[in-house]
């Protein structure tokens, strides 16, 4: 379950928006799902001091999905990207994404970067 802030703002909208079409995108391929609903801990422990917003896992494949609606945080991508069986996806809405995707390609960062557009599709963009 999403919950909604007080102070729901437009980033918090932005965010919404995105994390359910995640959930929905990655729910339809057949992942079993772990939700950051800030209560608890999806990260595994080679992650310390990182909790993504998405922990997503399957029999042979588990992904982090971190939503990047504010300033990137490219030291925490370069982090934990590295982690051996772990995927990173980065989604982040289309006004920033080039931003995101610049970030990613100058760091040498291995993650996959997608954008939402607003009308509820991913679309991969690096």
């Amino acid at each position: 379950m999403i919950r909604k802030s007080l102070n729901y703002s437009w980033i918090d909208k932005e965010y919404s928006l995105i994390l359910r079409t995640a959930v929905e995108h990655l729910r339809t391929v057949g992942y079993d799902l772990k939700i950051n609903n800030g209560k608890k801990k999806l990260r595994p422990g080679t992650l310390k001091g990182f909790v993504p917003d998405i922990r997503a896992s399957n029999d042979s494949d588990v992904i982090l999905v971190d939503i990047a609606c504010d300033t990137p945080d490219i030291r925490k991508w370069r982090r934990f990207a590295y982690t051996d069986g772990v995927r990173l996806w980065i989604i982040a809405p289309w006004s920033s994404v080039d931003s995101v995707k610049t970030c990613v390609e100058a760091f040498s960062i291995p993650a996959e970067v997608y954008s939402c557009n607003g009308t509820m599709k991913l679309k991969r963009v690096l």
